[in-house]
């Protein structure tokens, strides 16, 4: 899958934001049921937050060549 993500264009990052067992993950109001999540989910936003830095400045300051 990732030399399809590479043709279209598209950047990758190295973690993730899968619920296995979505069903199980969450209670019916909609709270987390497992607290691991939690810890996975803010090491996924992170890296995503800091990957559009990353792009955003090289877009703005470097050029293609």
């Amino acid at each position: 899958m990732l030399p399809v993500m590479r043709e279209l264009g598209l950047v990758t990052i190295f973690w993730d934001g899968n619920f296995s067992s979505v069903q199980k993950a969450f209670d019916e109001s909609g709270a987390l049921t497992d607290e691991s999540y939690v810890r996975r989910i803010d090491k996924f936003l992170k890296e995503l937050i800091w990957m559009a830095k990353v792009l955003r400045h090289g877009r703005e300051n470097i050029a293609l060549g």
